[in-house]
């Protein structure tokens, strides 16, 4: 029931406005990463935005935002690619990144299939991700200020700081749903008028 009820939630936030990001650190091309985004298009054509994250009784949920800033249109396939970093910009050990919901929640579209997304410009894609803040007594619990985002394979990622970061608990486990179009139904990957649900 909670679970349906975070869905749900989700789901209007989506349809109503589109996530903004929270500030980045700093860009560091030396490091591989892209320019925060901003009014600014940067110049992969591309914008990548983190919605807040939605608790509902330890599970958790966050919409990546893909939008098509450019001028031609932007292909995806598949999941968006993440790397979990601690306060010091370094990757994070111990924590399984999955395609899919990874038993963490049953989630409407979230272990389907990954389509291809083609997006003309200013049109934009949706990806979730979904994990539990689940802590046992024993070891210390994951907190992760900090994320990247490649797209797709081979491109650039970009460094985000998502507002109050992700909570992971002792799980070990974020699951990572695939990009969708903005009519597609499921956790992180509606558009308006979604009836994704979870349980």
């Amino acid at each position: 029931m909670y679970d349906t009820v975070l869905v749900a939630v989700v789901g209007l936030l989506v349809g109503a406005a589109i996530w903004t990001v929270a500030d980045v650190a700093y860009d560091d091309p030396a490091a591989g990463w892209s320019k925060p985004a901003g009014p600014v298009c940067p110049r992969e054509g591309i914008r990548v935005t983190a919605g807040p994250v939605n608790p509902a009784l330890g599970l958790r949920a966050m919409t990546l935002t893909l939008e098509n800033c450019g001028t031609r249109a932007y292909r995806v396939q598949g999941h968006p690619e993440i790397r979990l970093l601690d306060r010091d910009q370094q990757h994070v050990t111990g924590v399984s990144v999955i395609h899919g919901s990874g038993g963490i929640a049953t989630v409407t579209g979230f272990d389907d299939p990954p389509d291809a997304v083609t997006l003309a410009p200013g049109e934009r894609a949706f990806a979730g991700l979904l994990w539990r803040n689940t802590a046992t007594g024993f070891g210390a619990a994951d907190y992760v200020p900090y994320l990247t985002v490649a797209v797709r394979t081979g491109a650039l990622p970009v460094l985000l700081s998502p507002d109050g970061g992700l909570d992971l608990g002792t799980t070990g486990r974020l699951g990572v749903g695939p990009w969708r179009a903005s009519t597609s139904t499921g956790t992180g990957t509606t558009g308006s008028g979604s009836d994704g649900g979870t349980r």
